[in-house]
């Protein structure tokens, strides 16, 4: 059975493998390496080229996860002769169900209309997530992954030249050697081990450093990553006790971490819980001589103005002087004033609530030319809800696809991309203003599948 059926959000996944367990044999299954399994995270390449796909292989059906490479140009020229020149693409079909999409799937006997890129996936653990992308010096590429089922923080390389993965591993369909397996601190396993449950990540390049939340015990672990990648990286730091337990589960659950300013050696990270209403800032102190270090900051309470309960995802404007936070109960987005006041830190004022649908997850903010619109996926409803948050209003309501979770964008292409979770697909939305298109899904990479129903 198809794990489409179950209707479980993402953030349960880990739970499946005592409900389910391995499928025998499953050490020795891959999964497929042209086509996407329970789609998870996102992470897209700073020139909008490649786009980095995680499969989390929930229902562990396969013996791994994988991490798939897609070649954004051939996407764009799928998008452009369908949304332009009102022609179905060699190998796609329109969607009898929704005429304004054509459906791509992963193989194509067209060479040319090849989007996953041949022989780069790469295995790993079980349940893994988001996916975040940390800019070399040399020109290269380093990708952090999370696996909830081990619990670690895969590493993988990548060279935009040759356009393979690397982590390790040997033969075509590697799987990510223990070198590439970030589980104790300093790499020493008579040190304190990685904390249960990864989830979160967030990376500052330039100043070559990761934070990784953790669902359930509300650790924040720090990861070093020398950006002229002259060391490996390195779990360095980790810190708790910064939320309240929840009343309603006992857990103390950390969700979502992003920077204020990435690249500032001052910068401030923030993270959010799934326990309370508070939002921890941290800063990363890095002593020459020895290793960074996570220094607590400041914290604020998204209840000071309106009621705020269980906290998701969190992204900040361009110039850092907004933060847009999911809150789940009640269902709304909040966005928060983080401009400097006169003595150099953020107001951290929450200005405004925009009603949300319920079970909302991540959120993205990007202008395309209109000012500032926030992306929200609604992973219940099938939906991406684009919202204006100046002026706290729902612009438009996009039915995805089953299960949407993880949005990337692609400004100089005004296409967002968002990982369909209980179906295997990726859906390409159109975001060009004014255009007939706009707000709509006009490719659908995948076929959808849904399982036993």
């Amino acid at each position: 059975m198809h794990a489409r059926a179950l209707l479980l959000p993402a953030l349960l996944a880990p739970a499946l493998a005592a409900l389910t367990g391995c499928p025998a044999g499953a050490a020795d299954v891959r999964p497929p390496d042209d086509g996407f399994y329970f789609p998870t995270g996102l992470a897209m390449s700073p020139d909008e080229q490649f786009l980095f796909v995680s499969n989390a292989n929930s229902d562990l059906r396969f013996g791994s996860s994988s991490l798939q490479v897609i070649d954004l140009d051939v996407v764009d020229q799928l998008v452009r002769g369908w949304v332009d020149d009102v022609q179905v693409p060699s190998g796609c079909t329109q969607d009898l169900d929704q005429r304004q999409t054509v459906i791509c799937p992963e193989e194509h006997e067209d060479d040319n209309s090849r989007y996953l890129l041949a022989d780069a996936s790469v295995r790993m653990g079980n349940f893994v997530g988001e996916v975040v992308l940390q800019e070399l010096m040399d020109g290269r590429y380093r990708l952090f992954v999370p696996a909830r089922g081990d619990p670690s923080i895969n590493w993988i390389d990548f060279d935009p030249a040759d356009g393979l993965l690397e982590c390790g591993g040997s033969g075509s369909y590697p799987r990510c050697d223990s070198r590439h397996q970030l589980t104790a601190l300093r790499n020493d396993p008579d040190l304190r081990k990685l904390t249960e449950e990864p989830f979160g990540m967030y990376v500052d390049s330039g100043n070559g450093y990761v934070i990784v939340t953790h669902l359930t015990t509300g650790n924040i672990t720090l990861t070093d990553s020398p950006p002229d990648a002259s060391d490996d990286p390195l779990l360095v730091d980790v810190k708790g006790g910064f939320f309240a337990q929840s009343t309603a589960t006992g857990l103390r659950g950390a969700v979502a971490a992003a920077g204020r300013e990435p690249g500032n050696p001052l910068d401030l990270v923030y993270v959010t819980s799934r326990a309370e209403a508070r939002v921890q800032m941290i800063h990363v102190e890095q002593p020459e001589g020895a290793y960074p270090l996570i220094v607590p900051t400041d914290y604020f309470f998204l209840n000071a103005v309106f009621p705020a309960q269980e906290s998701r995802g969190l992204a900040f404007s361009a110039d850092g002087n907004r933060a847009h936070v999911i809150n789940r109960r009640p269902p709304a987005l909040i966005t928060v004033d983080t401009a400097l006041d006169a003595t150099g830190r953020p107001r951290n004022e929450v200005l405004q609530a925009t009603e949300l649908c319920p079970q909302a997850g991540l959120v993205t903010v990007a202008d395309l030319g209109e000012g500032d619109r926030a992306y929200v996926s609604c992973f219940r409803d099938g939906q991406v809800w684009v919202i204006d948050p100046e002026a706290a209003t729902i612009e438009s309501v996009i039915n995805v696809g089953r299960g949407p979770h993880v949005m990337a964008i692609a400004k100089s292409r005004k296409l967002m991309y968002v990982t369909n979770f209980l179906e295997n697909t990726i859906a390409v939305i159109d975001l060009t203003p004014g255009a007939p298109s706009e707000h709509r899904v006009v490719v659908r990479l995948g076929e959808p599948d849904f399982g036993d129903e």
